[in-house]
């Protein structure tokens, strides 16, 4: 995203050139782009659909990446992002005028995605220096990095870079030309960018970054083996390139990523692994095999230079999916007596239960959804497709008829995380525990023995703690909820029981907190109530619901 034609404050010149070369080379690098090239010359509101759309696609996605050029601030030690439409004459205009970049962390967050990279040529002087904006510093504040996030700056925090004087900022020059380097890992090139920027500048910009520890290694081009061969002897070990490239791809679910492994490493310690993932998600492992050359003849002819094997392909982020499935019926109540309590957290009150199916029994068994007790036709109706969705899944059932199944259509949730999430969205509902009827495509329910029900905990109270949130994913709890604890005040999170959240934290007040969280919840959800869950430090989720 590159801003320069700004209506209400000093114009630039670079960073319309800066998004577009940025954009070429992470297009090289295997990135999808977002609307399918730079972002350019965007007002508020295009700067809100843009992030908006990052943030849907990148659901579920190995990798996202956020980058933005253009005239950038601090306000009170938080900072903003200038569409070219933004105009400040008063401090409380930067709500309404201006980005937060914590909306961008909080996308990524949502997503869930394995590492998240935000980079900020941004830090240049204050456009609004002549208005009176006291609050408004120069340059931009340094961020904390949430988990499996790296935060990369144009220079240091409180500090002022150049737009530059070529088509590229010094900062966009450089990184443009690191990432476009095989074999080095995310912290080499911004390493390099850094070196290569105080070098060029003489030492009048030092580039930044604020980084949390990540998992593994990622490479924006994968690294590659250069043979000299003026002798056998001379060839130089590939056995560490292997071991870095591995590591960068063991967990991915993209196929190809353990092709281009197969192609580089076609005798490689990992070869069969690999081999049996490529199959594992779809692909053809002797599609792989048929492009490889060995990199090392096994009986070299006289020596002479051998060329080096092309670069893997970095993929681009996995393709987003829909948000978790989550269903849970309740059929509409019939009017109650006077005082007697029908709707509960918003959600109606199951009628009287339809007529019980006999309770199956003995050992799992393939789902027949015309033979789940408790629940009515037009639940059986919709749970036929049960055997459809995505694994892992889990599929819980009350004995007043409630139900609610949760699946891995996000990719990010893990076996006991659904069991979890669809037994705490059905107690919840019923208000009473329930049971596990089918885990994956097998009946668990034991019904010769009765209904045993399994109760799950969902904190409405006390202390907040990260790993206790309900609903939502383990990934979520590992990384936004312990965001969120170590965010400053005024700040607060809203929930729906499928899982849908949103978290906000600096706000002005604990009032303003709490309508923001809830007014982003509500936008996620659409239709299903969201509720408060936590304020500052304090679960308040009994209180609201």
């Amino acid at each position: 995203m590159g801003n320069s034609a700004y209506q209400h404050a000093p114009p630039l010149t670079n960073p319309v050139n800066d998004a577009r070369v940025i954009a070429e080379s992470l297009t090289k690098a295997g990135f999808e782009l977002i609307g399918g090239g730079a972002q350019l010359d965007l007002d508020k509101a295009g700067t809100e659909q843009a992030i908006r759309k990052f943030g849907t696609r990148l659901a579920g996605a190995d990798v996202g990446l956020f980058y933005y050029a253009g005239h950038g601030v601090q306000v009170r030690g938080s900072n903003y992002l200038l569409p070219t439409s933004a105009n400040l004459t008063k401090e409380a205009d930067v709500r309404y005028e201006l980005i937060d970049v914590n909306v961008v962390l909080e996308e990524m967050t949502i997503a869930e995605s394995r590492l998240n990279i935000i980079i900020l040529d941004a830090c240049r002087n204050n456009p609004f220096g002549g208005r009176g904006l006291r609050s408004v510093g120069a340059g931009l504040a340094q961020m904390q990095a949430p988990a499996g996030t790296i935060i990369a700056y144009a220079t240091q925090p409180g500090a002022v870079a150049a737009d530059g004087e070529g088509a590229n900022s010094p900062y966009t020059d450089a990184l443009a030309k690191a990432v476009s380097k095989p074999g080095d890992t995310v912290f080499d090139v911004f390493n390099d960018v850094g070196v290569t920027v105080k070098r060029n500048t003489g030492g009048a910009q030092q580039p930044w970054v604020s980084a949390s520890p990540i998992e593994g290694r990622f490479y924006f081009l994968g690294p590659t083996t250069v043979v000299t061969a003026s002798t056998p002897a001379s060839v130089p070990p590939t056995a560490d390139k292997e071991m870095a490239f591995w590591d960068s791809v063991k967990t991915s679910s993209n196929p190809r990523l353990f092709e281009a492994y197969l192609r580089q490493f076609p005798q490689g310690t990992f070869a069969a692994i690999a081999e049996a993932r490529i199959t594992e998600l779809g692909g053809n492992p002797a599609a792989a095999r048929v492009a490889t050359v060995p990199m090392i003849p096994t009986n070299p002819p006289a020596p002479s230079p051998v060329a080096p094997s092309p670069p893997p392909a970095v993929p681009a982020p996995t393709p987003a999916a829909p948000a978790p499935t989550v269903d849970l019926s309740t059929p509409a109540s019939p009017p109650g007596p006077s005082g007697t309590k029908t709707q509960t957290a918003g959600l109606a009150a199951p009628p009287a239960p339809p007529p019980v199916a006999p309770l199956p029994g003995g050992p799992a068994r393939p789902l027949d959804a015309s033979a789940i007790p408790y629940v009515s036709s037009k639940a059986r109706e919709t749970l036929s497709r049960y055997a459809e969705w995505p694994s892992p899944k889990a599929l819980a059932i009350s004995q007043q008829g409630n139900y609610a199944y949760f699946t891995n259509r996000t990719g990010t949730r893990s076996a006991e995380d659904v069991k979890r999430s669809a037994l705490q969205y059905c107690q919840f509902n019923a208000e009473e525990p329930c049971a596990l009827y089918a885990v994956d495509d097998a009946v668990v329910f034991e019904g010769k023995a009765g209904f045993k029900a399994t109760p799950v905990d969902i904190p409405g109270s006390g202390r907040f703690d990260p790993a206790l949130v309900p609903f939502v994913s383990d990934r979520t709890r590992e990384v936004a909820m312990a965001n969120y604890a170590r965010n400053p005040t005024n700040k607060a999170i809203a929930l729906t029981a499928s899982g849908i959240w949103a978290a906000v934290w600096g706000k002005d007040t604990e009032e303003t907190a709490r309508d923001a969280a809830l007014e982003q919840c509500q936008s996620r959800s659409q239709k299903e109530d969201c509720y408060l869950y936590a304020v500052n430090g304090e679960v308040v989720f009994d209180e609201e619901h």
